[in-house]
């Protein structure tokens, strides 16, 4: 009876040991590091000027920065404002622009102020030179006015349910 145990444990054994050994894959830290083999445009408009603005102008080869392991994503960075008049708004004025590797990134647009806005536009890349453009994809002008356009038309429908008798004149 023993020798059957012991038979059968042994099976049990050899199981379980070739599972473990089929199953799992051991990989040293080397092997689960991340290559990176990114490359970025870095360069800022305030001191490279132009050729940092409009990529396609001429020879970029001096702004082609490869990126430190641990920065995976290429940036776009835009600062630029606008005027505003009761009447009117200008066009978007760039004020300054930074284009580099980074190790994280939020995309998007925040807009400050009332009659002089301020856009602050990151865009977001994991390509190799991919942060050729100028960090918005659409119109900040036409985002506000969108945004605003829905937040008067809420408060409106949330003044009409919550007071019927209100009136309110358009």
């Amino acid at each position: 009876m023993s020798i059957i145990i012991a038979i059968v444990f042994m099976g049990l054994l050899e199981l379980g040991r070739s599972q473990y050994l089929t199953n799992t894959v051991h990989k040293t830290s080397a092997a689960t590091e991340k290559i990176n083999d990114l490359w970025c445009y870095s360069c800022n408009a305030t001191d490279d000027g132009e050729a940092c603005i409009d990529l396609s102008s001429g020879n970029n080869a001096s702004y082609v920065k490869k990126c430190n392991p641990e920065e995976f994503i290429c940036m776009v960075k835009q600062f630029s404002y606008t005027t505003s008049t009761e009447n009117s708004t200008s066009t978007p004025k760039l004020w300054s622009l930074e284009r580099r590797c980074i190790s994280s990134c939020e995309a998007g647009c925040i807009i400050i102020g009332e009659r002089t806005k301020l856009y602050a536009c990151t865009s977001c890349c994991e390509k190799s030179l991919c942060n050729t453009g100028k960090a918005h994809s659409t119109n900040p002008i036409a985002h506000f006015r969108r945004t605003s356009t829905a937040l008067a038309l809420g408060m409106l429908v949330l003044l009409s349910v919550a007071k019927p008798t209100l009136s309110v004149i358009l």
